[in-house]
């Protein structure tokens, strides 16, 4: 009889593990971290040239208004 079971569990938890205590977020923070990381994921994807992380992270955040937007080539 051959063996179905799969040996391989997923290496991420099924629910992912959120800090509490001192230094926890909100509710309010873990959405809108939630947001910031989904918007930035889309522009770095629908990008042609291949945003950085960092560059679609500053982006998103310049587009839901939480950063003022900055010169080119300022850090």
């Amino acid at each position: 009889m051959p063996d179905t079971e799969d040996r391989w569990q997923p290496s991420r938890p099924d629910k992912l593990h959120r800090r509490t205590g001192p230094g926890a977020l909100t509710p309010e923070q873990l959405a809108l971290a939630d947001d910031l990381h989904t918007r930035a994921l889309a522009l770095r994807a629908a990008s042609e040239e291949g945003l950085s992380i960092r560059d679609a992270v500053a982006l998103a955040a310049v587009q839901l208004g939480l950063e003022p937007p900055r010169a080119e080539g300022e850090s």
